[in-house]
């Protein structure tokens, strides 16, 4: 009978210990993965009080195409649809004041952002 010898606990432990510090081949694929999420939002828009009683008991909505850096700031933002049209600056103005996680070598992200302030 052959004695086989098991694995040493030191050995494992170094290795997940450099693939934590994203040392090697597991950095660029964090990077990869980190990429194809879409950012967390870290800083919900605020709206005026104004704004808010004005539109107070009518459903306001509106899509707000948006960039954002890999810092996670809005540096772009167009609106698409807003409803009442009077909302589109208020809508704008708080899309432009979102603040996203920062996603670095990711380049920026285009996308579309739905508000609901009465939500």
């Amino acid at each position: 009978m052959q004695l086989v010898k098991a694995p040493t606990p030191l050995a494992f432990g170094t290795v997940l210990l450099l693939a934590g510090l994203g040392i090697g081949p597991a950095m660029a694929q964090n990077k990869k993965n980190d990429c194809k999420h879409p950012p967390k939002i870290l800083s919900q828009p605020e709206f005026p009080d104004e704004d808010r009683s004005k539109w107070k008991g009518k459903p306001v909505t509106g899509r707000v195409a948006i960039v954002v850096s890999e810092e996670g700031d809005v540096t772009q933002a167009r609106v698409v649809s807003a409803s009442p049209k009077e909302a589109a600056d208020s809508l704008l103005n708080a899309a432009k004041q979102a603040k996203f996680a920062p996603r670095p070598g990711c380049g920026d992200l285009k996308t579309e952002v739905v508000f609901s302030p009465n939500q």
